[in-house]
């Protein structure tokens, strides 16, 4: 789980992102940095798991 504190905004462009809904360039720039930075923890998460 993420320990870290990101508005619900940023959390639900996130989701939308990774879910293919949307892309970062459509994300309102005002979010998009910790939007970026939401991305950035998640991609390194999945970095340590292994690949089924």
């Amino acid at each position: 789980m993420l320990n870290f504190k990101f508005p619900a905004l940023a959390a639900l462009y996130a989701a939308n992102v990774l879910d293919g809904g949307r892309t970062i360039d459509e994300v309102p720039e005002v979010i998009r940095p910790q939007v970026e930075a939401i991305l950035n923890t998640a991609k390194n998460a999945d970095a340590g798991k292994p690949q089924v």
